[in-house]
């Protein structure tokens, strides 16, 4: 194809005018793509302030949580945001008790920021005029809903708030729940509001329906025997529900030292009309435990321990342990075999056998101890001991050896109360217990011998840590050399007056302690808590063991010194630092090591 130059030059006019008349659709699609993404970048900067005037600073709190923020900054978001906002302030606010609150919402576009103020005037807010609570069915005659309108958070007077009106329906079915009232509901729930008289009538009638009964109680797989687990159950069939003989179960399971996991759960629909049978499962320990130990204390030095137990030797749920130590001036094995009685969580007889050697302020002893312990825990909290102690003694006292059996029965009282875990920050420990021996006994000499001692720790106010402990003991006897060394009293160590060794303080006879017949020893600690794990403290102790009472008046020894406390995840670490008072004798500094709570 061939073209002439006339024809030529008439195309390339063409192709050149049609260029020149798309420059302009040209520039205006690119000045509109640039002014686009300028108003999304504008949009991407910009920032949401909502302001709210005219309320105080808790209607304020209350209007935001329902409010929100705009989903986008997409201009239709925004827009839909305030077209909702007045609906939504006045639902947050009607959900306190105002009801008559007039609303403005102003919005204003500046160029880094969408702000939107709300101008709020409450009004008179709605208060309760009258609350009729009615129950009827079988809980209408139980005391546990005697008085439950003053328990409730709604009262004549005060200001509507719907959650405090739901908290109060709560109330009264949590309760019945609780009581067992398994069928109840609200037959009437309703509150008329009287908007003239900025008034609420709160009209709340509930039917309980009959009061369920506990059903058997059904064991899942076990290697303890059925009828042994029965016997810690707190209730019988038959006997009124509660959520708490519930709850009472599952800890009593979990104290029990039986079991690793347990789950205890009502089932009434799995029950005849009216009653509640129960399920509970059980994750049983290990058949054998194993439990070893390195420590370190000032006392008795470098230690190992070893302990074996077996929770459970048969289905009755009789219980086996062993344990050993060997420490630098202390090596001991011991070994128990427990029988649960009729109440098995609180009442249990105890056979123990051990033997120990001990060398510590120039006395040296073999000892060798065989009980049996009936021991029993009181409605009020006590634990109560009755035991017969056999024990045979070996020891060396200023280059003395004696000798000495002594059957030894025995009583013993403690009680320990706590809160706040490992470390407690409030709690007290009680002590007491009385031993005697006769001739007559089979006991080599006569000896009557009482120990008390109490333990006190209190937070106040908030990060200030106090502790103070007493111990006092006596012994009387008609043969005081033959009293063994582990018998007599001794004062000085970490558990008694620090900035003097173990058993460094009493009566001396050519300058060995040989220990006294009486003992009195008192204690008070300071600490702050720097942190939740670290807490420095302060402190001074006073006491001594004597030959007569009168003696401690002008006899007793201080010390005192400074601390630290950590709560380790096993218990809490002390690290003190000790000097004795005013004692020429004993001029040195002590450093005192131990773990475990001070009660």
């Amino acid at each position: 194809m061939t073209f002439s130059p006339r024809a030529l030059a008439g195309m390339l006019a063409g192709v050149l005018a049609g260029m020149v008349a798309m420059l302009p659709a040209v520039a205006v699609a690119e000045t509109a793509r640039q002014a686009a993404q300028t108003t999304r970048t504008t949009q991407s900067v910009q920032t949401v302030q909502i302001d709210i005037v005219g309320v105080d600073e808790a209607l304020e709190e209350q209007v935001r949580s329902y409010l929100g923020e705009p989903a986008t900054a997409d201009p239709a978001a925004r827009a839909a945001f305030r077209r909702r906002a007045p609906a939504r302030v006045q639902e947050s606010l009607e959900a306190v008790g105002y009801y008559n609150a007039e609303i403005e919402v102003r919005a204003h576009h500046e160029e880094t920021r969408w702000r939107l103020v709300i101008l709020i005037d409450p009004g008179e807010p709605v208060r309760i005029r009258t609350v009729n609570l009615h129950i009827h069915g079988e809980a209408a005659h139980d005391p546990a809903f005697a008085g439950i309108e003053e328990r409730m958070p709604i009262r004549t007077g005060e200001i509507f708030h719907h959650g405090r009106y739901a908290t109060a329906r709560r109330m009264v079915q949590n309760l019945a729940l609780e009581r067992g009232y398994f069928d109840g509901r609200f037959t009437v729930r309703r509150v008329d509001v009287d908007l003239a008289e900025n008034a609420a009538d709160i009209h709340l009638y509930y039917a309980s329906g009959p009061r369920y009964r506990f059903g058997a109680v059904e064991f899942a797989d076990s290697p303890l025997a059925d009828a042994f687990l029965q016997r810690m159950v707190p209730f019988s069939p038959g006997e009124a529900y509660t959520a708490a003989q519930i709850g009472q179960l599952n800890r009593s399971l979990r104290d029990s030292g039986y079991f690793r996991e347990v789950g205890v759960r009502p089932v009434p629909e799995a029950g005849e009309p009216g009653e509640v049978p129960v399920e509970v499962q059980v994750q049983p320990l290990a058949r054998h435990e194993i439990t070893t130990g390195v420590g370190y204390t000032t006392d008795w030095g470098a230690r190992v321990r070893l302990g074996w137990e077996r929770p459970w030797v048969n289905p009755w749920g009789h219980s086996l342990g062993v344990e050993s130590e060997i420490a630098e001036r202390r090596q001991s094995v011991s070994g128990r075999y427990t029988i649960p009685l009729q109440d098995p969580l609180r009442t249990a007889l105890e056979f123990q056998l051990g033997a120990q050697a001990q060398n510590v302020a120039d006395i040296d002893s073999e000892q060798v101890t065989a009980s049996v312990r009936h021991r029993h825990r009181l409605d009020n909290g006590w634990q109560q001991v009755l035991s017969v102690r056999s024990d045979w003694e070996r020891f060396r006292l200023d280059g003395e050896r004696e000798t000495t059996l002594l059957v030894l029965p025995g009583a013993s009282w403690s009680r320990t109360r706590s809160r706040g875990g490992l470390d407690p920050r409030h709690g007290d420990r009680q002590m007491l217990s009385l031993e005697a021996a006769e001739t007559w006994l089979l006991s080599d000499i006569q000896l009557y011998r009482a120990r008390a001692g109490t333990r006190w720790v209190r937070t106040w106010p908030d990060r200030h840590r106090w502790v103070w402990r007493a111990d006092v003991g006596a012994l009387t006897t008609d043969a005081f050399a033959q009293v063994p060394p582990s018998l007599r009293f001794y004062a000085g160590g970490d558990q008694s007056v620090r900035g003097y060794k173990l058993h460094s303080i009493g009566p001396e006879r050519d300058g060995t302690i040989i220990g006294g017949r009486y003992m009195a020893v008192t204690s008070l600690e300071y600490g702050y808590q720097l942190t939740s794990q670290w807490r420095p403290a302060l402190f001074v102790d006073a006491g001594n063991a004597v030959r007569s009472w009168s003696d401690l008046s002008d006899e007793y020894k201080v010390g005192a010194g400074a601390g630290i406390r950590w709560s380790s995840p096993i218990g809490p670490v002390r690290f003190d630092v000790a000097v004795p008072i005013d004692d020429d004798d004993h001029d040195s500094w002590r450093i005192h090591f131990s773990m475990g709570s001070e009660l």
